[in-house]
């Protein structure tokens, strides 16, 4: 059996019978998932968290028109991550003072710009 080498590789020639091992691939990216902190995920934060959801869709829905529970709380939800990005990134403090008035209205910002954003899509 006669091996070559060539870039640290080394193969098999026909005649050496068998197969090389193919080299091992890292993969690119790796997803864990940390049990112990999804068992400490607080229901009630997250209960909260839908609530300003609906809160905000419903306004937004308001403001720009719109209907359907399960679309205030959708565009509510994702209002409030867009709504938070945007207003980091542009350094605009609302001058609140009440922490949960200040996410509802941070929340029904970001869903009036999901709900504008999705109507010059559709």
């Amino acid at each position: 059996m006669t091996t070559t080498s060539s870039g640290g590789c080394t193969k098999r020639r026909p005649n050496g019978g068998g197969s090389p091992e193919p080299p091992r691939l890292r993969p690119l990216v790796r997803i864990t998932i940390n049990r112990e902190a999804l068992a400490v995920l607080d229901k009630q934060a997250l209960a909260a968290q839908l609530g300003i959801g609906l809160v905000s869709g419903w306004l937004a829905s308001w403001i720009v028109g719109g209907s359907g529970l399960l679309r205030y709380v959708l565009t509510g939800v994702v209002g409030s991550f867009v709504g938070a990005f945007l207003l980091d990134r542009l350094g605009i403090e609302l001058g609140i003072r009440n922490p949960l008035t200040s996410r509802i209205v941070t929340a029904s910002i970001g869903a009036v710009l999901v709900i504008l954003a999705a109507r010059l899509i559709a």
